[in-house]
């Protein structure tokens, strides 16, 4: 250069370090190419533990209190089934109930009744109690009863007993009865559906609000941010295209210089 210093680019023969460098420059853009086709194809930015190792330990802890969540939600439906299922039960009772009272109330008419017909509402209305507390007996959820009071029982309901409607008087004690066991009715059916939607069907919300959100987080964490990575992957392709042609440019050099050895 006139008026300085030129800057001076040796040609050596014993090492092509260029070529070295273009080399080493290649493999990384190389491993960072594959790198990158790895999370692309998988979705994931951490497919190993080398890529992200505490990424990776809290991921896993959050993909277990997921599944011990969602177990938890199965649970606590089954629960509202049960619930539910009681529910209706309770309400086949009532309409069984129903049917005793319309009875009962008709036994009372003794200005119209004639013995064949009290007879008739008596045979009825025993045939109902005896359908009425052999549900309440029988009425099961997944083995266990729901009804009677033992043990994995919602309500305890009392049996219909001592139902006569064999004369007006007969009638009007067991109506009292049978007032008594429609309030318990509204009782129980009160106590099942306060405790399916305050407690059972707020739990699982709550539950499902949670799975979501931990989820959310472990996506944030494990995968691959996908714009990102296919930006990376073209960005490394335009440079492993052009360390490749570096390279063999560096290799032709250095075949050049030794050519003039003969």
């Amino acid at each position: 250069m006139p008026g300085g210093k030129g800057v001076r680019m040796p040609i050596r023969t014993t090492h092509n370090l260029v070529g070295a460098d273009a080399s080493r420059n290649l493999n990384r853009t190389y491993g960072s190419l594959m790198k990158t086709a790895e999370r692309l194809s998988s979705g994931l930015r951490i497919n190993r533990a080398s890529d992200d190792p505490a990424g990776l330990v809290i991921s896993e802890q959050m993909r277990a209190r997921i599944g011990s969540l969602n177990q938890e939600i199965e649970n606590t439906t089954l629960a509202i089934c049960k619930y539910q299922t009681a529910d209706s039960t309770v309400g086949e009772l009532r309409s069984l109930l129903h049917d005793v009272r319309r009875d009962a109330v008709a036994a009372l008419n003794s200005g119209f009744n004639d013995e064949a017909s009290q007879t008739a509402l008596d045979n009825s209305a025993n045939q109902a109690a005896e359908s009425y507390n052999n549900i309440i007996a029988t009425g099961e959820f997944n083995g266990a009863c729901m009804l009677d009071g033992g043990e994995g029982s919602l309500v305890d309901l009392s049996t219909l007993d001592g139902i006569d409607l064999s004369s007006p008087e007969k009638a009007e004690a067991s109506l009292e009865k049978i007032d008594q066991a429609m309030a318990e009715l509204d009782t129980a059916q009160g106590d099942i559906g306060s405790t399916q939607k305050n407690e059972l069907e707020a739990k699982r919300s709550n539950l499902e609000v949670t799975v979501q959100n931990l989820i959310s987080a472990e996506s944030d964490i494990r995968d691959a941010n996908i714009p990102l990575e296919i930006s990376r992957f073209l960005s490394d392709q335009i440079k492993l295209k052009a360390g490749t042609a570096i390279l063999a440019h560096a290799n032709l050099t250095q075949r050049a210089v030794t050519s003039l050895f003969g």
